[in-house]
Parts: C-alpha cells; sequence; structure tokens
C-alpha cells in the first residue's frame, strides 16, 4: 500500500539523517573534524528534530497496520482528488493574485489558460512557462496586427472544424501557436521582399520561399539525409534575410515550424487535418508549400546525396573532446558523491 510505502521512506530517511547527525558528532568529538558552535547546535537540534519525526511516523505506521487499509487506501484517494479538482478550479484566481510575477505575466498566463482545452490540466508553474515561450513567437506581433492574426486563427479553426480527432486533445494546443507561426513569417516574407525590391530596385526577382519536401520531416533524426536537406533549404532561405534582425527572425520561426511539423508527423493520420489545415494556411498567407512534382523531389535527393558525399562525416572538429565540460563537472561530482557514500 503506498500510504504504508510512504511512512517506511519516511522512517528511513528520519533515521540515516539521526545517524549521520550522531556520526558528525563523534568525529568532531575525536578530533577527525572540526565543527564550529554553531553547527555543533544544528547537528543537536537535527538529531532532536528527526527523533521526533521517527516516533511520530513508527506510532503512525503501526496504527494504520491495524486499521482496514482497503478502505484508508480508497479514502485517501478522494481527498487527493478533491485536492487535486480544487486547485484547477480556483487556478484562474491564485493565477491572478499571485505576488511573485508582473502584471503582463499574469495577463500572458491567463491568455494561455483560456485557450487550454478543459479536458488538459497543467499547473502553474507551466502555464506561467508556456505564456513565456509563447512570448518568443511573438517576435515583433504589434497591436495593429491583432484583427490580421485573429483572422487566421479563426480561419485555421474552421478548416479543423469537424475533422478533429477527440483523442488526441493535446493537438488542440496548437491553435494558438500555429496560427502565430503563420503570421510571422507573413510579416517576415513581406519584410524580405521589401528589402530586396530596395536592393535590386526590381521586385520580380523575387520569386518567393523555396519548396520544402515533407521526407525531411519523415526522416529528421533518422537519416542525415533528410538533416542536410532541411539545412539546405534553411540555408536558401537566410540567404535572402538582409538585415540581422530578418536572420534572427527566421531563425525562431524556423525552430518553432519544425516543431510543431515533427509534433504532426508523429502523431500520423491522427494529425493529418491538422498538418494538411497549418499547410494550406502556410501557403495562403506566407507562400510557403511543400513540393509535390516527383522529378523535383529527385533532384533535391540528387543534391542532397551530392552534399552528403562532399561532407567528411569522419572527421571532427579541432575542438573536439569527448568529454565534454559539463560531462567532466558530472563525473567529479559523481566521484564526489561515491567518496561521501563511504565515508557514511
Amino acid at each position: 500500500m503506498k500510504i504504508l510505502e510512504d511512512l517506511e521512506k519516511q522512517i528511513k530517511l528520519s533515521e540515516s539523517r539521526i545517524a549521520l547527525a550522531h556520526k558528525q558528532l563523534l568525529q568532531n568529538e575525536s578530533g577527525k573534524i572540526k565543527l564550529s558552535y554553531m553547527a555543533v547546535a544544528s547537528t543537536e537540534l537535527s538529531i532532536e528534530k528527526n527523533t521526533f519525526l521517527l516516533n511520530k511516523f513508527k506510532h503512525k505506521l503501526r496504527k494504520l497496520q491495524t486499521e482496514n487499509l482497503d478502505e484508508l487506501e480508497k479514502g485517501e484517494q478522494n481527498k487527493a482528488e478533491i485536492r487535486e479538482n480544487n486547485y484547477f478550479k480556483y487556478q484562474s484566481q491564485r493565477i491572478k493574485h499571485t505576488t511573485k510575477k508582473t502584471e503582463t505575466e499574469i495577463n500572458d498566463a491567463l491568455y494561455i489558460l483560456d485557450e487550454i482545452p478543459e479536458a488538459i490540466r497543467l499547473e502553474d508553474i507551466d502555464i506561467f512557462q508556456i505564456a513565456h515561450k509563447s512570448k518568443d513567437l511573438y517576435l515583433e506581433i504589434h497591436s495593429d496586427l491583432d484583427d490580421e492574426l485573429l483572422e487566421i486563427k479563426s480561419e485555421f479553426l474552421s478548416l479543423l472544424e469537424g475533422n478533429f480527432n477527440d483523442t488526441n486533445h493535446e493537438l488542440k494546443l496548437l491553435n494558438y501557436r500555429i496560427p502565430i507561426i503563420i503570421l510571422q513569417l507573413r510579416i517576415l516574407l513581406k519584410n524580405i521582399r521589401e528589402n530586396l525590391a530596395e536592393a535590386t530596385l526590381n521586385k520580380e526577382e523575387f520569386s518567393g520561399l523555396p519548396k520544402f519536401e515533407d521526407w525531411w520531416i519523415q526522416e529528421l533524426w533518422k537519416s542525415h539525409q533528410a538533416y542536410m536537406g532541411l539545412f539546405k533549404w534553411k540555408e536558401i532561405i537566410l540567404s535572402l534575410c538582409i538585415t540581422t534582425e530578418q536572420r534572427r527572425a527566421f531563425e525562431i520561426i524556423f525552430k518553432n515550424w519544425i516543431l510543431v511539423k515533427k509534433i504532426l508527423n508523429v502523431k500520423g493520420n491522427f494529425a493529418y487535418f491538422y498538418n494538411y489545415a497549418f499547410d494550406e494556411m502556410i501557403f495562403k498567407y506566407a507562400e510557403l508549400e511543400d513540393e509535390f512534382d516527383e522529378s523535383n523531389l529527385h533532384i533535391m535527393k540528387t543534391i542532397v546525396e551530392k552534399i552528403t558525399e562532399d561532407e567528411k562525416f569522419d572527421s571532427v572538429s579541432e575542438e573536439h573532446n569527448i568529454i565534454t565540460p559539463y560531462m567532466k563537472f558530472k563525473i567529479d561530482k559523481l566521484k564526489e558523491s561515491k567518496t561521501k557514500d563511504k565515508d557514511n
């Protein structure tokens, strides 16, 4: 039973703390270590506190062992369910009155909370994190674009209407992310087109964004060719970006576009309507489309194969280290932990 297991863990924890405190006091008395008067007092207080808790836990354990554990477990589950329901029932009020966040952070969190379906329950900290991340998605979306964002979102949701599979509620979290990505790319494309027109004095020279190929997403992290194809496609678009701000914007858009496309790809046929609606909308508003022509697909496949042939996959950079700085830190911490365990 979980209640008994939890109590037994608490008992073992209290016993280990008491044993460690006694060992420290003995080592101090023998001169093996030197504790300050404050440290000695704190160690003695720890023994007193944990002895009290140990007796309390043991008494409760003995009492529980004589009771009907099935009824007790069911009662605890009911209490936990009530606490959980109340937590989410009053979540919006709790977020509104939090004192550790700014007014902007609170409003952003409330917006996200309003967007999330009731079936999906996220803790306060997750709501604030999603709200913070969504800020990264907005880039330079100003208030005068709110109507356009609302229009895109409304049209996107209308494409999904009647085609949503109820087993995939988590996809609804993309309802606010996808329209933002579409609007971001629309703004960036317009900006690129204007800058290129000024630079070349010939607006017709810009033929639009290169088409992407679905197999890059399908085989991503499974095939280095997919990665190289995607990398080549990304480099072409970055070459169209004249300013640093444009390149920075596309880097963020690209990361979030890839994230969404990969999520939808993993869901397979359950997400086909979402994926299709996303592709339809991003083509309509940002002129980004995937390649359907089989001959063009083969051409890109050949280009990717040529790129991978030219790459030296058996070589590493001059700064390559098998043991990374963090890995070294982690190894040192593990050694330190093992040394402490031996001493104890």
